[in-house]
């Protein structure tokens, strides 16, 4: 808009204007005309040119400054549909690739078994037939695959590649996928068609205690639960005719979800996405969009959980930004308005000052309004970095009132001292590069704190001297709550809130550390349900799934605070015991865990009695590595469901000597 000085000039260039042309008809006239009605003449033509200049200046300020505004708006805005889809795509390959990690666990778990991996070795050496390895292996397979609804097909392979073991539907044989041993040991595929069913393939290589490749395992997975994960984004508000897909950098295949989400279709060589995603590597952040056709934008985001793999959904430009265009409707008629309202009273040439006063007093109010509107907490500080002002939004996230926070500088809010070295490092951020973003803990007015992303900058005067500062801060702790809650997810069972396996390693792996250091010994307790498959045939998974939760909570009162219980597949748990200087303690804890699963559960109002089986191995004197230390759990376990279930058993040297441990 124009300025104070410009009506002033333009004022004052008018009447200028006019004295001159007054004169300059009284002194230039001819002889016989009449100098007044000449002068009123020329004084009318000279107004009517002021008052053309005057609207055709406020017409050029209008467009231009509508131009600068509504330019920088709506690229903002399409910024923000921009980080909001990118956003989205992020937590959509988060989900995906989480689903896929999932599988990859299931396929590597089976292959970890050391008895049913031993007997496959058995069958290598021809020391047992195909039959006997069937016999030995498929009851145990399907053990495992239990818990894990969504394996449709298994085959096991001996090591020069021919099947083994077929649990399930039949896999083609163009499906099998023999990763290479030393290079990857677990491979994921797909996805595929077989018998009518979308599949993912995972190969794992069977590796046994000396590194010798003993076979694979061919795992198939249905994809009904990868196609809800992916359908779901079609229920977002802007993905009205988006296109989702999945794409393996590796095999550069390229699927396509069914706009009904009915199954995957391979997308040909020609396709524009495939263009944009080859030899592109999608991060986890900063996601931005790429062209993938005329009229069709692509997001992609890598899947930080599943290697090579990437999530990628395109939308059409008009579809993607219409929002960020509706919303500049009333930015366009305000300015609109705002110039044919300052047309009018310039070319009325009424009372010009009050207009411009008028117009200030609208600006004035308009930043006022979105000072004050933000859902964003705003500070203007002073040159001394003292706080002017703070916005009701402010306020409200601060617990203060804006005149409790004039005066007081920005450092207090701060949780740490005025002097605290990050607070100085803001400044000098601040100064040298003019603005400063970053997170801090800001302090509520009942003393407790919330996590704020700061945005910070410097205003200069002519002489480039600061004599303001701007801050900008959005409380971000709910975001943070979502982040921790991913994690949770991603490191504790959703059933029963316990540890799963990952977390249960890292712990394993930090306690084996700690004992190292210390010289105590760790015991770890393997433990397997007894009689809870009749659980789930009778009364059904739900009240299965009751009843490990209420087995978990007894497995937490049978432990000390400090110890480990975990839940590492089905109805198989973990306990971590550190600290201890002999083996008694196990035994004793061993104890309390058979007697408090061995008495009565109630579930649903029906009195369930089951039991658990639990072998014990001691570090240091039966491994000294995590995965030594849970195979010898392992086989001690199924000793004691040998010896007659419900009771434990510590592991003995006689599984090291019949060859299922190194030695």
């Amino acid at each position: 808009m124009l300025d104070a000085h410009f009506w002033q000039a333009v004022l004052g260039f008018a009447c200028r204007c006019g004295t001159a042309v007054r004169k300059w008809c009284m002194a230039y006239s001819p002889l016989g005309a009449n100098p007044v009605t000449d002068s009123r003449e020329s004084l009318s033509r000279l107004q009517r040119r002021i008052r053309l200049f005057e609207f055709i200046g406020i017409v050029l300020t209008a467009v231009l400054v509508g131009l600068a505004t509504l330019i920088p708006m709506h690229g903002q805005l399409r910024r923000n549909v921009d980080l909001t889809v990118g956003y989205q795509v992020q937590m959509q390959a988060q989900a995906a690739g989480q689903l896929l990690a999932s599988w990859s666990s299931i396929a590597a778990q089976l292959t970890s078994r050391s008895q049913i991996r031993d007997a496959l070795h058995l069958y290598n050496e021809g020391r047992i037939s195909r039959s006997e390895l069937e016999a030995f292996s498929i009851p145990r397979l399907q053990d495992a695959l239990e818990q894990s609804p969504q394996v449709i097909a298994l085959l096991r392979l001996d090591h020069e590649g021919l099947p083994a073991v077929a649990i399930g539907k039949t896999i083609p044989e163009e499906f099998w996928r023999i990763p290479p041993t030393g290079v990857r040991p677990q491979e994921v595929h797909g996805p595929f068609r077989l018998l009518g069913q979308d599949v993912m393939i995972v190969s794992t290589a069977i590796v046994t205690r000396d590194g010798v490749r003993t076979g694979t395992d061919v795992v198939a997975f249905d994809l009904s639960k990868l196609r809800d994960v992916l359908a779901a984004w079609s229920a977002m508000p802007f993905a009205y005719g988006a296109h989702v897909y999945l794409f393996h950098s590796a095999e550069q295949r390229l699927v396509q979800l069914a706009t009904n989400g009915a199954g995957f279709v391979v997308v040909g060589e020609d396709d524009p996405v495939r263009g944009a995603l080859h030899g592109i590597r999608a991060q986890p952040q900063d996601i931005a969009p790429i062209p993938a056709g005329e009229d069709r934008l692509m997001f992609a985001a890598a899947m930080a959980d599943a290697a090579e793999w990437q999530f990628a959904a395109t939308m059409e430009r008009r579809v993607l930004y219409a929002t960020a265009s509706r919303e500049l409707y009333w930015p366009i008629a305000a300015i609109l308005l705002l110039m044919v309202a300052s047309g009018a009273l310039m070319l009325a040439a009424v009372r010009p000052l009050s207009h411009r006063i008028a117009a200030q007093s609208q600006r004035l109010a308009l930043a006022a309004s979105v000072f004050s509107t933000s859902g964003e907490g705003i500070l203007l500080l002073d040159a001394d970095r003292r706080v002017i002002e703070l916005n009701p939004a402010g306020c409200r996230m601060l617990g203060l009132s804006a005149r409790e926070v004039r005066g007081s500088r920005f450092c207090g809010l701060v949780i740490g001292e005025p002097a605290d070295p990050e607070c100085r490092e803001v400044w000098r951020q601040a100064d040298d590069g003019g603005q400063w973003q970053g997170e801090l803990r800001l302090r509520r007015s009942d003393g407790t704190a919330f996590d704020a992303w700061v945005s910070l900058a410097r205003v200069r005067d002519e002489g480039d001297r600061v004599t303001n500062y701007s801050g900008l801060f959005v409380d971000i702790s709910a975001r943070k709550e979502a982040e921790s809650e991913i994690r949770t997810l991603a490191y504790n069972d959703e059933l029963t809130g316990l540890p799963n396996r990952i977390l249960m390693q890292d712990r394993l792996g930090h306690a084996l550390r700690q004992a190292r250091r210390t010289r105590n010994r760790i015991a770890l307790l393997f433990l397997d349900l007894d009689k809870f498959k009749p659980v789930n045939d009778s009364f059904g998974h739900a009240v299965g799934d009751r009843l490990l939760q209420a087995v978990a909570d007894r497995l937490k009162l049978t432990v000390r605070e400090g110890d480990t219980v975990a839940r590492v597949h089905g109805d198989e748990f973990v306990v971590i015991l550190e600290g201890i200087d002999t083996p008694e303690p196990a035994a004793r804890v061993a104890v309390k865990i058979v007697a408090a699963l061995g008495s009565p559960f109630i579930i649903d109002e029906r009195e369930i009695r089951i039991g658990t089986s639990v072998g014990i191995a001691i570090f240091p004197d039966h491994a000294t590595d995590p995965e030594t230390l849970l195979r010898c759990a392992d086989i001690a376990m199924y000793d004691a469901k040998q010896g007659g279930r419900n009771g434990y058993r510590f592991f003995t040297e006689d599984a090291r000597a019949a060859g299922l441990l190194p030695g």
